[in-house]
Order: structure tokens, then sequence, then C-alpha cells
């Protein structure tokens, strides 16, 4: 037999080995696995089974309300662990463990429903003396003996996963071994019809396969050649490395979450808007300190209690109406302002501008709501100060247009002095024509600065405060504030998406960075995505530069044009054209080959929808920006609405 021949072979019966062996390190493997998924279970179990009896005890005890709603709350998680369990044993003892600990814990939780109904049927001043009754001291003996033999299971249980996962591991360790002792009797029989070259390479291999096995992965295997020998170092290599960037991304992870997660307490607590979440009978589950000092009332004042029993009457039953859509159809109800006085002893009327969405289950259904509330008082004041004015000046042109008119009949002769007074008065009536388009730019700039400080601040604080819970979910302990972590991240997730929606609402980026055109284009986009319009757009390529004030209200304007065509043009295509006058105008037009103008007409003029215009709204703005704006028929059918604006500063 040829050295050639007998090479062969030993490499093929070391193979067959090495298959062998690998197979039963995958199955080792697949058994510490199943062993320690049914451990981690086993101490969820344990875990949950004494923490619901401290909180029935406290219950029993002391009578508190919470303690109660905890002790159901853990007495459905055990059920769940039980039921999910259940599938996984495919252990006989630890299947026979968990049915006798669902028995037991469907008894004791029986009991619990029927000592609660006691305690609430005996009439005590004190709830910390109800559990004196003679009757609900035997249904908690009850459930002592329960839930002392729950104890029982789930310490045996938790004994049986420990056993067969020290069982695995040992398994793991011999097949390992096993798995070493082969390799090392086939380098052997290799050596000896090697020549020195290959002894040489067994040699180097097995020094460095000492130093990994060592611990330390930041060295390989030197490899040299191209058979199966080298290509299996050269896998072993890149498991290795693999190996080792895998550990270090997850100490580096692990190390961003634990500094991650102060700062997203810090965050949430001193957000400058209100948040808060409440369940489908409206009692508040969770909010920051902004929104308990909105209300006035500490935190511990609002958890477990019912809007109604920490709002005056007034402004619960009008935020009720709100949550209403939200709960039944669950709809989104945005930028809605509420207002109220909050405390009858000292009348201050405050405003809010609240936006409230559905908090959706696992299962897909409404479990309650959440929001976000801004404080928006002052604004409102400083509007109605506005107002005032606006009117006070409204009233002073009156008073001097009839003087001017009693001028006029008694010195009708006086050319001279009625002249002076036409004038005054033209000027008055521009100044108050200048004032309402102060007033229309203010507006804008506050929806401006609205809409910065929600993308600047909340939005990129959320962001942060997402990040971090994601941080702090994968660093606590499995089981941990799971749940809860996942309630606050789905809240933050939404929160980002709603003030972001919000936020490309109140000011397009687009607007102010690239212009009007780029914003018209964008905002054709976004109608063709939420309503399927196609918008063909054109330009005619000249300047027609605008202050941002001034954009900002076109776009609206053109915003409610298209919308238009969506809601009663009865046709998914419209065109825009773009262009500058020879009288430096600046000319929108928005054609549709729709229904035309008809009955739909005078209801879309007094409409104001869409983010507060109507027809009669636009034609108001654009004539105090000193344009002019149309909407006729085309004989073909259909609209064309046309904008005229002046491009002078």
């Amino acid at each position: 037999m040829t050295f050639a021949r007998r090479l062969r072979i030993i490499s093929l019966l070391s193979f067959t080995l090495l298959v062998i062996v690998t197979a039963l390190l995958a199955w080792s493997f697949r058994e510490l696995s199943v062993a320690e998924r049914n451990h981690v279970m086993a101490d969820q179990i344990q875990s949950t089974v004494f923490h619901r009896v401290t909180m029935r005890d406290e219950y029993f005890l002391f009578g508190l309300e919470r303690a109660r709603e905890q002790w159901f709350a853990l007495n459905d998680a055990a059920t769940h662990l039980l039921a999910q369990g259940l599938p996984q044993a495919d252990d006989h003892s630890a299947t026979q463990i968990l049915e006798r600990s669902r028995l037991y814990l469907a008894d004791s939780v029986q009991i619990s429903k029927r000592l609660v109904e006691q305690m609430r049927r005996v009439p005590v001043a004190d709830p910390a003396v109800a559990h004196h009754d003679e009757f609900a001291s035997r249904l908690y003996s009850q459930i002592m003996l329960r839930d002392s033999a729950l104890q029982r299971e789930a310490v045996l249980l938790q004994k049986v996963a420990r056993d067969r996962f020290e069982r695995a591991g040992e398994r793991m360790i011999y097949l390992t071994l096993l798995l070493v002792i082969l390799m090392a009797l086939g380098t052997i029989i290799n050596a000896a019809f090697l020549t020195g070259v290959l002894r040489r390479r067994m040699a180097t291999i097995k020094r460095d396969a000492d130093v990994i096995a060592a611990g330390d992965l930041s060295r390989g295997i030197e490899v040299e050649g191209n058979d199966e020998l080298a290509e299996l170092a050269r896998v072993f290599n890149s498991v290795t490395h693999k190996i080792r960037d895998y550990t270090q991304a997850l100490h580096d992870s692990e190390k961003r979450y634990r500094m991650q997660l102060q700062e997203l307490a810090n965050i949430y607590t001193h957000t400058p808007v209100g948040l808060f979440v409440v369940d489908r009978e409206l009692r508040y589950l969770r909010l920051n300190e902004h929104l308990a000092q909105l209300n006035g009332k500490s935190i511990c004042e609002h958890v477990g209690r019912r809007i109604d029993e920490v709002l005056p009457p007034g402004v619960a039953a009008r935020i009720e109406e709100l949550w209403r859509p939200v709960l039944e159809r669950g709809e989104c109800v945005l930028n809605v302002e509420v207002q109220g006085e909050l405390d009858p002893t000292d009348p201050v009327l405050h405003h809010w501008l609240a936006s409230y969405q559905p908090l959706i289950s696992e299962a897909g259904e409404v479990s309650g709501v959440m929001g976000v509330v801004l404080d928006i008082t002052e604004r409102k004041r400083t509007e109605e100060m506005l107002a005032g004015v606006r009117q006070h000046l409204e009233e002073e042109v009156q008073q001097r247009t009839a003087k001017l008119q009693l001028i006029n009949e008694h010195l009708t002769q006086e050319i001279e002095i009625r002249k002076k007074v036409e004038v005054e008065l033209l000027r008055q009536q521009q100044k108050l024509q200048d004032m309402a388009l102060d007033l229309a730019m203010a507006e804008e700039r506050e929806r401006d600065r609205i809409a910065s400080e929600l993308h600047d601040q909340v939005g990129q604080r959320l962001i942060l405060a997402k990040i971090k819970l994601d941080a702090l979910a994968s660093s606590v302990p499995d089981g941990e504030c799971e749940s809860e972590a996942e309630v606050v991240g789905g809240l933050v997730q939404q929160t980002i998406q709603d003030i972001r929606s919000l936020t490309f609402q109140l000011r397009p980026p687009l607007l102010a960075s690239a212009g009007l055109e780029a914003a018209l284009r964008w905002l054709g986009e976004e109608l063709s995505a939420d309503f399927g319009l196609q918008t063909e757009f054109r330009d005619d390529g000249k300047d027609k530069t605008l202050p941002y004030e001034i954009r900002s209200t076109v776009f609206q304007a053109v915003r409610e044009l298209m919308l238009n065509v969506v809601k009663h043009a009865g046709t998914q295509r419209c065109r825009v054209a773009l262009s500058r006058s020879e009288d430096d105008f600046l000319v929108i037009g928005v054609e549709d080959d729709g229904v035309g103008l008809g009955r739909e007409h005078d209801a879309a003029e007094s409409r104001s929808g869409s983010g507060g215009f109507g027809l009669a709204n636009v034609r108001q703005k654009i004539q105090h920006l000193g344009g002019s704006f149309s909407v006729t028929n085309k004989a073909a059918g259909g609209t064309v609405a046309t904008i005229k604006v002046p491009l002078r500063a």
C-alpha cells in the first residue's frame, strides 16, 4: 500500500470521526440551548410566584388597591408563563410539574377573586383591618396553601431545569474533550506519515490552537498550503475573528446602554411638553413631571386615577369627548385646542394644544390613549391682545370715517380740506391693511417657531430617549421591566413619528431651504402617497424670490387648492404651473379636469380645513399680500385656480 493511499484512508477515517463528533456536538449544543431556555423560564416562573405572594400579603394585610391590581397582574403573568412553558417542556417530570403548578395557580386565582369580593363586601372604616373577617381569613388560608404548593412546584421546576442544564453542559464538555482527543489522535497518526515539513506545520498549528484554547482570540492559526488542513485552519480563524468581533461589539453595546439609561430617564422627566398614557378606563398609567405641573398635581395623584378624578369636570368631559374616536375607531386626534379652568378658586382660563394617538396592543386592539400636551396659554393671551388692538384700530377707523363724513356734509365747498381728509382716510386704511398683513406674517412666524422647537428640542430628545430605551431594554436582566420598556419604547416611537408629521405640516423643511418650487414638488409627492393625486409641475425657470413668510402663505394656499382637487374635483390628476410675469408677479395656476364648479363651490368657499385654509381664506390672505386670486370653470370641464403675488420685498 502506497503512502498516498494510506494517507487518504487515514484522512477519510479522521473526517468520518470528525463529522460524527461534530454532529454529537451540534445535538449537545441544541440540548444545552433548550435546557438554558427552560432554566430561564423556570427562573421567571419562580420570581413571578414569589412576587405575587408578596403582593397578596400586602393587599390582605393593608387593603391597598394598588397591591390588588399588581397581584392580579402577576396572576395573569404567571398563568401566561405556565402556558408558555408547557409547549417548551420536553421532559416528562417538567411537564407534570407545570401541569400541577397550573392547577394550583388556577385554584389560587379563583379563591383570590372570592377573597377580594368578600373584603369589598365587608364594610369597614379602615381597609387595613378587612382581613379580620373570619370568612376572609379562611379564604386567605386556602390561598396560602395553594401558593405554598405552587412555590414548592416552582422550586422543584427550577431544580429540574438546573439539573438538565448542568447535564447538558457536562455532555458538551465531554464531547468537546472527545473532539479534541480525536483531533489530537488524528494529528499523531498523520504526523507519522508526513515529512519534516509537515511535522513543522502541525507543531505550528498545535501551538496556535493552544493559544486560542487558552482564551487569546487575537491570534489565529498560521495557514500554509491549500490542503484540507489549511482550509480548516482558515475556517477556524474566521470563526475566531467573528467571535472576537461579536464579543467586543456586545461589550461596547452594553456599555452604551448603561450610559444611556440615566439620560433616558432625564429626558422623559424634563421634556418641555406633557406626555401621558391612559388605559381604556381613562386611568393614568404613566406621565411625566411636565404634565403633572400643567395639571397642578403630583404624579402620584395621577397614576391609577381616572381623568375626572384629576381634572375639573368641564375639562375632563371635553377631553373624554376627544378621546372617544381614538378608543372606538383607533383614529389620531392631532393639534386640537382644549381650554378650561384648573382651579375653581383661581378662575384663570388655560389653553392647551394636544395630540392624541391610540395605544395598540400586541393583538392589534386599542388598549389605551397616549398623548402630547403643550401649554399655549401665553400665546392665546398674545393673540387675544392682538385681536383687541385690531378691534381698537377698526373702531378708531370707523370713528374717523364718521368724522370725515360729517365734515364732508358741512364743508362741501372746501375742496382742499376734503382732499386732505380723503388722503388721511386712505392712509389709515393702508395702515389697517398693513397691520392685517403683519398679523398674517406673525401667524406664519409663530407656526415656524413652534415647528422649529418641536423638531430641534422635543423631536431630538425623544429620538435620544428611544435610543437609550432600547439600550436599557437589552441591559436589564431577562423578564425585568420588559413589558414596561416595550410600552414606553412604542410610546416614544409613536410620539417621534407624530412630532415629525406635525413639524412637516407646520413647516416643510424644503420651503425654507430649497424654495417654493421644491416645496410644492414635495407636496405633490406627499399627496400622491396619501391620496393618489398625480401632479404635473411646470416652471418657467425664472427667479421668483419671496420672503419666507410670504412663501409659507402661498404654499398653504396651493396646498388647499390641491386638496380641493382631491375632495371635490372627482379626478386624480392636476397640473401646477409657476411663472414670473412681466410686471414682476409670481403667477401660480392649479388646473384640473374634474367636474368643475357647482353646488360644492359655495361650501368650498366657506370651508376651513386642511390646515385652516378655505377658498375664502385663500382669497383674503392673497389679497393681504397685495395679490389676487380667482377660480374659474374651463370650457372643456374642470377648473383653473390662479394666484398672483407681487415679487417685491
